[in-house]
């Protein structure tokens, strides 16, 4: 009985990982065939199953630990049920195995990362979670889910004869000496056999980032992703705190005079439009793409552009903050879901708000997704205007009012409170119809992707050129931006970043381009320091005009990893990795690895 059970127990370990290597790794593979998969080469193919091996065996070995540890049982206690136990648990396994196999499948076209736990942001809200996509397309994962849960199941429960009680039970020293050997075996395929237990790092063997990411384990991702939460000021602490503090002096500089006007009025109405995605690279006039964005490539020649202007992050949620509290997006989390500490980030309308201004914010979506509402009150915004206030007819597309509708309420919003007067106001304009599912009331370009982009360009375009001929444009600043780039390209790619920060209306100067390196955080402090307001509390957003803005770069962040570019040049650095993936530069790789750690300090300190 004790050989059968030795057997069976290493049977199951050939069966997880089996899974792991015939079944989740081609499923990945193949799904992306055209995020990557067909540029590989044969020799490609093989590296990704050698790289990825050891962290396959650490997850059959995470899998096979607790059906170890109740089969020694069984053969300790004669009566006790291991068959009806381990039948829950092949249950519960084959079902979170499925529905990992096919969430990082799937997801990876739109994250450009493994699985990981960022999934767990938003599992508390599925309705809103799944608003991009399509019932059928939720219907074929979920057919997906259920077969291969049905599929892993079969498979853990191949060894099952061996588990039930037959002859005798082994002398006591005998069954736990056996165990314990196969016990030691699997913590060694858990840990790894080399000195440093194995974490994802050890599949990063190429520049290619999708290679990497095809050769890492998901489960074992997940698992190790989600110890590392919440633990802030225990990451990236590559260097002693007076090293970060000497190193960081004077890269984030939070005062100083302006040395550039760019407004005439400084209590003029703020407009801040944050277009959903819209990188430069759909830009014409900033060196996009040519007939995707016309309306944006002639408001770049008619505006204060900014042209060397990136953005902080790759997600929404993150590059909200980094626009409107000119706070770094996060490699590894997102501030917006710790409602403990948004309380204590700065925000643009709070300032304006010290100053007299009413504001206000328009979603026209679902305001609650991801915390979004409490991160606008606590950033000063006293109204929000969402999805629900405007007419079921109007919510026309699975985000919920498209782009041209909910400008043209605000155009009728500004006129109404030009005509009002009374107190300046400030609001937010986040645009919704360039995402997916890309559901756009708009037909002009074939690819549905560019099409949504070019229905958005002539929405908010038609919408600015109707504001400058109303009277309430001679009193306005409209400052247009994205929230982050377009995954047409890697997120990190050096082109991704790249993203418009336009000043324009009445109230700006004569229209010229600025070349000065700088981030989305800048925004809120650039804005302000035009307007003579301080933004000393913005600890990473920098005023651009002032006279102490003497080393202009941008940081930007993408899935535990940075982008840092200044005036010698561009580097991507992946923290997995340990290393540089473009563009190594020890003294670029010094900075950001310095700005990381004061960012994760500072966020755990709130």
């Amino acid at each position: 009985m004790l050989k059968h059970r030795a057997i069976s127990i290493i049977t199951y370990f050939a069966i997880c990982l089996c899974i792991f290597l015939l079944i989740q790794k081609p499923l990945f593979l193949f799904y992306n065939w055209a995020q990557g998969t067909a540029a590989m080469s044969a020799s490609d193919w093989a590296a990704v199953y050698y790289n990825g091996f050891a962290i396959d065996l650490a997850s059959a070995g995470y899998l096979t630990a607790l059906p170890l540890l109740l089969i020694w049982a069984s053969l300790l206690l004669p009566r006790f049920p291991v068959l009806t136990c381990l039948k829950v648990y092949n249950l519960v396994i084959a079902i979170c195995l499925a529905l990992i196999t096919t969430a990082d499948a799937a997801l990876y076209e739109f994250w450009e990362f493994k699985l990981d736990a960022t999934v767990f942001m938003y599992i508390g809200d599925p309705k809103n979670a799944f608003a991009s996509v399509s019932a059928g397309y939720v219907l074929l994962r979920l057919l997906a889910v259920i077969g291969l849960a049905a599929l892993y199941y079969w498979l853990l429960m191949l060894p099952r004869r061996s588990w039930r009680q037959t002859g005798m039970p082994p002398k006591w020293y005998w069954s736990s000496l056996a165990m314990l050997a196969l016990g030691g075996l699997t913590f060694c395929a858990i840990r790894g056999t080399r000195i440093w237990p194995n974490t994802p790092s050890r599949v990063f063997y190429s520049r290619n980032a999708y290679l990497n990411h095809a050769a890492l384990n998901p489960m074992f991702n997940l698992i190790y992703t989600s110890t590392k939460q919440d633990k802030f000021d225990k990451e990236f602490n590559f260097f002693t705190e007076e090293e970060r503090a000497r190193d960081y002096e004077g890269l984030f500089p939070t005062s100083g005079a302006t040395a550039d006007t760019l407004i005439h009025n400084q209590r003029p109405n703020v407009l801040l439009i944050v277009m959903e995605g819209f990188g430069s690279l759909f830009i014409k006039s900033l060196g996009g793409m040519d007939s995707v964005a016309p309306y944006m490539s002639r408001l770049v020649d008619e505006s204060i552009a900014f042209t060397n202007c990136y953005c902080s992050s790759f997600r929404t949620d993150r590059g909200i903050v980094s626009v409107i509290s000119g706070y770094l997006g996060q490699p590894t989390t997102s501030i917006m879901r710790y409602t403990h500490k948004v309380n204590t980030l700065p925000g643009l309308p709070k300032t304006l708000k010290t100053a007299g201004y009413d504001t206000q914010i328009l979603y026209a979506s679902d305001i609650t997704f991801f915390g979004m509402s409490e991160y606008f009150f606590a950033t000063g915004h006293d109204k929000l205007i969402s999805q629900d206030d405007f007419p079921a007819r109007q919510r026309s597309t699975k985000w919920g009012v498209p782009d041209h509708e909910a400008a043209a309420w605000l155009y009728d919003d500004i006129q109404q409170r030009h005509k009002a007067g009374g107190r300046p106001w400030y609001t937010t304009f986040l645009t919704i119809s360039s995402h997916t599912p890309f559901d756009v009331p708009y037909h002009r370009l074939e690819d549905e992707k560019l099409n949504s982009f070019a229905y958005t360009d002539e929405a908010i375009g038609q919408f600015i050129d109707r504001l400058r001929q109303s009277p309430a444009w001679d009193n306005l600043l409209v400052v247009i931006t994205a929230d982050h780039g377009f995954n047409h390209r890697p997120v990190a790619s050096p082109d991704f970043p790249f993203i418009p920060f336009l000043l324009t209306g009445g109230a700006a100067n004569e229209p010229r381009r600025i070349d000065t390196f700088c981030s989305q955080t800048d925004i809120a402090a650039t804005i302000l320091g035009q307007m003579g307001l301080p933004h000393d509390d913005f600890p990473f957003s920098r005023d651009i005009t002032a006279d102490t803005y003497r080393y202009p770069f941008a940081f930007n962040t993408f899935n535990n990893g940075f982008n840092l570019r200044d005036s010698t040049g561009y580097t991507v650095y992946d923290n997995v990795a340990g290393k540089a993936t473009y563009g190594a530069d020890e003294r670029r790789e010094h900075i950001g690895k310095v700005i990381l750690q004061t960012l994760y300090g500072d966020l755990s300190a709130r």
